[in-house]
């Protein structure tokens, strides 16, 4: 090799390390990507330098960390099967109300998300609202509510997108009966917020704690969670390893949803509820503390739930009342009264 063509060759490598150091500060000032590595037969792998708040999982956006919020009621009776969209959402809360049925809040990022479809969209209870409250000033879907509920929702300036006056962001779909055919979409709801948002502007809230691993001592191997709700509904979440998630079923069943549903984080948390009147609706405690079981990565921790007021975010803490950090990725929290029948599957 000439001297020339030595030389040559040095600069072509210098010139490919330059691309390579620039390509790499880019990404890091950008605030996006720390670095990438080829693991596992090719796949590439995203360090992130961002997590969210809902999910704990890499954003590349910072402005995903903390998003405005968006919480929608949906339908459970048996006639809204198979509900759409809550496959897709970060948190779901499955909470008793009358008839000896649930219903679902799903909480969504209201911006920089899609789903297509979400709902049966259902009407608003109180205790709900007290949840939402630990978003910030988040946008809340429903159609009509309790008296109560709705009482609340006003007095509180709740960020409300009642289907009753908000009619042209929901739509019915005829292949299901009414009431349980009402829904709802992301583009709906990022355009309530982009024509409204103004007036709810973004108020700071906190999240879970994420980890990846689990660094609780005192834990127990688990296959699984049954919760008898009551005895014709039954909610059974069991530990896929292959999955490495929980996944749901009801009365045996996986085929409620239009998805199946998984999570990698399962929190049942125990509380006092009661029948204040004849239509038996429900008096939920959401402030205040009581049991709670988180179950990830296979394993169930023993703990307590505490929420200080209205706008605390409810913590969860294990037997030597440290905060339990929970799996990136979704979470479902069921809720459940004091005496309410969980069996755990060893």
């Amino acid at each position: 090799m000439s001297r020339r063509s030595f030389i040559y060759l040095i600069i072509f490598f210098i010139g490919i390390i330059v691309l390579l150091l620039s390509y790499i500060l880019y990404n890091y000032f950008s605030g996006q990507i720390v670095w990438k590595s080829v693991e596992n037969m090719g796949v590439i792998e995203k360090h992130y330098i961002y997590f969210g708040q809902l999910d704990g999982l890499g954003k590349e956006d910072q402005a995903d960390i903390a998003p405005p919020v968006v919480g929608v009621m949906i339908d459970n009776h048996p006639d809204a099967y198979p509900q759409s969209g809550i496959s897709q959402a970060p948190i779901v809360y499955e909470v008793p109300v009358e008839g000896g049925i649930t219903r679902f809040m799903a909480v969504y990022p209201g911006v920089n998300f899609s789903v297509n479809k979400v709902g049966p969209v259902r009407s608003a209870r109180p205790y709900f609202l007290d949840w939402l409250a630990e978003y910030g000033d988040a946008l809340y879907l429903h159609s009509g509510g309790s008296p109560e509920a709705l009482s609340l929702i006003k007095e509180r300036k709740i960020f409300d997108a009642n289907e009753f006056w908000w009619g042209e962001y929901y739509w019915r779909d005829n292949d299901q009966d009414a009431p349980h055919n009402l829904f709802t979409s992301s583009s709906n709801w990022g355009a309530i917020i982009r024509e409204t948002g103004a007036k709810h502007p973004l108020v700071a809230w906190q999240g879970w704690n994420y980890s990846d691993t689990l660094v609780v001592t005192n834990t127990q191997l688990v296959r699984g969670i049954k919760i008898n709700y009551t005895s014709g509904y039954k909610v059974e979440w069991t530990w896929d390893t292959l999955k490495n998630s929980f996944t749901r079923a009801v009365n045996g069943s996986t085929s409620t949803f239009e998805s199946e549903i998984v999570a990698q984080n399962i929190i049942v948390q125990y509380v006092n509820v009661r029948s204040i009147d004849e239509i038996d609706r429900k008096k939920i405690t959401t402030v205040g503390s009581g049991e709670a079981r988180v179950l990830r990565d296979g394993f169930l921790i023993r703990g307590s739930w505490k929420k200080e007021d209205l706008s605390s975010r409810t913590r969860f803490y294990d037997e030597n009342n440290q905060e339990i950090s929970l799996k990136p990725g979704i979470t479902w929290v069921q809720i459940v009264s004091k005496d309410a029948v969980v069996e755990v599957t060893s």
